[in-house]
């Protein structure tokens, strides 16, 4: 393995756990901004929904970057300059190691909902406010989808590989 290919799935591997991270991030900040009540005005609405697209672009400026554009990123950032030995000795192809990360970070995300999950509907059975309209009802909703987003993470990381591994190939054909 280069010190090239080592940085590319070094990258990529922070890419996908940052846009992974990113599915409780932009719910929180939403929620946040909602939860800040600015007042009647167009104005506070405006700045609350710039700002919420400013979010939503940095993490598909990662994801592009991270994810699709890592050559270039190694490139600009001389990643790859500066080392003694030209190669790293393992014998890992980087899908298997792109393979191995989504799985780690589609159970972190699974570890994290499921209880967060449980907890939800074990207060909402207590509470007896399954059917009120309730802000915390929405978080049940928020941890189910990371649950089940995280198990098929888990259950389906060569679909995400494969989607890498296509753009990946696409641009050494270009």
């Amino acid at each position: 393995m280069t010190i090239r290919s080592f940085w590319t799935i070094f990258i990529k591997i922070l890419g996908l756990w940052l846009v992974f991270d990113s599915i409780t991030v932009i719910p929180q900040f939403i929620s946040s901004l909602l939860y800040l009540n600015f007042g009647d005005s167009n104005f506070n609405y405006i700045l609350s929904m710039v700002l919420l697209l400013i979010v939503v672009g940095i993490y598909f400026l990662i994801l592009r970057l991270f994810v699709f554009k890592t050559s270039w990123l190694i490139d600009k950032l001389h990643l790859d300059k500066g080392f003694v030995e030209e190669k790293i000795e393992l014998n890992i192809h980087h899908s298997t190691v792109l393979s191995i990360a989504t799985i780690v970070i589609g159970g972190l995300m699974f570890i994290d909902g499921l209880p967060t999950f449980c907890k939800q509907v074990f207060e909402f059975f207590q509470q007896k406010n399954i059917f009120r309209q309730d802000p915390d009802s929405a978080w049940v909703i928020f941890s189910l989808a990371k649950t089940i987003i995280g198990y098929l993470l888990m259950t389906n990381s060569n679909f995400i590989v494969n989607i890498v591994e296509k753009q990946k190939n696409k641009k050494t054909i270009e």
